[in-house]
């Protein structure tokens, strides 16, 4: 890119990117976008199709994404916590998995919601009564089910959200080797899937137009892209070095 494009500030532009789009759809109070509002833990629910569900109470206890595993607020840039419909296969899937313990015992207990990169994700011993309300409901980022495989946008909101977390139960992420990875590279061939905070920690190449990924192995290929090239110079240059502002 030369000397006239910025450094490598890849994680920090996606947040700042990604607050300012939350701040404007939200209508959030002035200042940093990032930044809860003093004296809560979280902003305002988002008053969409995806997130109708009953109030909370101080005994409800704490969302967190079912595929990141952040809770209602995260410095990520993952954008608003919203609660997605379960499909009407709900039952038949959830009776086709168990807990660890065996068919009648309690699962464990479930982990704690962090936003610290080292707790991204899920243990092996995750399961869907974990992840789910008992009427089959999930809480999941809005940019964590966008990027998901399988997640497609409708008229009412993102479809196939539910199905992307049950994928996710049995899918590590290449970079924390965690649960709940449900992003994949789409380069042909490749297995690799990440967490959407650990597709940018990792250095994967991600299209905001497209919603597409790119993993560091081939990160290359984003020269086909339209987004890959520099606002500056109108040149790929060292598609490491790109910054999406």
């Amino acid at each position: 890119l030369g000397a006239r494009c910025p450094p490598r500030r890849l994680t920090a532009a996606l947040l700042a990117a990604d607050g300012a789009v939350a701040s404007e759809e939200t209508g959030s109070a002035e200042g940093d976008p990032l930044k809860p509002p003093e004296g809560a833990s979280a902003g305002p629910e988002p008053e969409s199709a995806d997130t109708k569900g009953p109030p909370q109470t101080g005994s409800t206890p704490t969302r967190r994404c079912a595929l990141c595993n952040c809770g209602d607020w995260s410095p990520h840039g993952q954008r608003e916590l919203q609660r997605f419909e379960p499909a009407p296969e709900w039952p038949e899937r959830l009776a086709g998995h168990e807990t660890p313990e065996g068919p009648g015992q309690p699962p464990p207990e479930p982990e704690p919601a962090g936003d610290d990169l080292a707790q991204i994700g899920f243990s092996d011993r995750v399961t869907p009564v974990q992840l789910f309300e008992p009427t089959g409901h999930c809480w999941v980022h809005r940019w964590c089910a966008a990027w998901s495989a399988g997640v497609g946008q409708e008229a009412a909101g993102l479809a196939g959200v539910d199905r992307a977390v049950f994928s996710g139960i049995s899918q590590k992420c290449e970079h924390c080797r965690r649960m709940g990875a449900t992003i994949p590279c789409r380069a042909a061939g490749c297995p690799h899937l990440y967490h959407f905070p650990c597709a940018a920690a990792s250095g994967c190449f991600q299209s905001m137009k497209t919603l597409r990924l790119l993993c560091p192995q081939h990160v290359a290929e984003a020269v086909q892209m339209e987004d890959a090239r520099c606002s500056v110079c109108d040149g790929p240059g060292d598609l490491r070095d790109l910054v999406f502002c």
